[in-house]
């Protein structure tokens, strides 16, 4: 019997936590690709301060 009401829960509310998991996934990879834009401009802009690349 619990198996069936959390069967009916799940399905009553996996629309809203898989917005919720696609929401957060989206902000982690959004945020990785700032720091590696961040990363990948100080490194820029050091090579060219010494001369490299």
């Amino acid at each position: 019997m619990q198996d069936e009401r959390w069967m009916r829960a799940w399905s009553e509310n996996h629309e809203r936590f898989s917005a919720d998991v696609d929401r957060g996934l989206a902000a982690l990879a959004g945020a990785i690709a700032r720091l590696r834009r961040r990363r990948d401009g100080r490194d820029a802009s050091l090579r060219g301060r010494i001369g490299v690349g």
